[in-house]
């Protein structure tokens, strides 16, 4: 689900010793997946929901192997609506399709590589708190939540 607003962001960032490079664009992953699934069944997945992505100001550092990346946790509304609509059409049992942890990555080592949280487990393991100062925050949001490009 791509994201307005990786420009509003700074494109280096320094932090504990390390730098870090602004993603070149933003979205929140609401399904992961090791392998590659049917697009026909992910579009009707999809039809006719609204998904939104609310930021929830939390920032984490996370380590996986030698890869690192600066995330923002966010709550993303409908992604349980998605992934049992998925698993439906896939014939999968409920809870089989991997809800990814709520986040977006913000800044990665240079490349520009996300990390591939797939699980909530995942998160907690591989990943702490993080103190990012954020002169402009990549987001400005409407009254329901929706994401919108900052001007």
């Amino acid at each position: 689900m791509p994201l307005p607003g990786a420009e509003r962001l700074p494109p280096l960032m320094e932090y504990q010793g390390e730098r870090f490079v602004r993603k070149s664009e933003l979205h929140a992953t609401v399904m992961g997946a090791r392998e590659r699934h049917d697009g026909t069944a992910l579009a009707g997945a999809a039809r006719g929901l609204e998904l939104k992505v609310f930021p929830l100001g939390r920032y984490r550092l996370v380590r996986k192997g030698e890869r690192r990346a600066l995330i923002e946790l966010a709550r993303v509304e409908g992604q349980e609506e998605f992934c049992a609509r998925l698993e439906d059409a896939l014939g999968l049992p409920r809870g089989a399709a991997p809800r990814m942890p709520g986040h977006v990555t913000l800044f990665t080592e240079s490349g520009g590589k996300g990390i591939a949280l797939y699980l909530k487990e995942e998160l907690e393991t591989l990943s702490i708190p993080a103190a990012l100062k954020l002169d402009a925050s990549p987001w400005r949001l409407d009254g329901d939540g929706a994401i919108l490009c900052g001007a």
